[in-house]
């Protein structure tokens, strides 16, 4: 594979900067909602209660996180910096590691999902 240029290759290092800043607030944002997902967690097993009803939108919330770091890449790599073979093959990596795990954490919080009403269904049966 050929080398590539940026887009904006002759671009200020200020923005360079605010791009980077506004991709670390997002991943500081995402992650804030796994741990407002943990901690609420283990505040309702305080409680006796493994399933907290609306907990599950944050572990949704937070899926999003691995898309994240692929759109950062994608941004980095095409229009700040350029490319080369061996930054394209370790992209399609961390593109396929992170699909995966976004389609793991989104599996899960369906599951969560799932079990907090069934969880909620038996508590009115009894």
């Amino acid at each position: 594979m050929p080398e590539f240029d940026a887009v904006f290759s002759n671009q200020s290092p200020e923005l360079e900067g605010i791009i980077e800043l506004g991709f670390v607030l997002a991943h500081l944002l995402f992650f804030c909602c796994f741990v407002v997902f943990f901690v609420r967690l283990f505040r309702g097993l305080k409680h006796g209660k493994i399933f907290v009803p609306g907990n599950a939108r944050w572990l949704y919330a937070g899926a999003w996180q691995p898309l994240l770091s692929i759109i950062f890449r994608l941004v980095h790599m095409c229009l700040i910096s350029g490319g080369y073979s061996l930054a394209l093959t370790a992209l399609v990596a961390q593109t396929i590691n992170n699909l995966a795990l976004f389609s793991g954490i989104m599996l899960m919080a369906l599951l969560y999902d799932l079990a907090t009403d069934v969880s909620e269904e038996n508590q009115l049966t009894v």
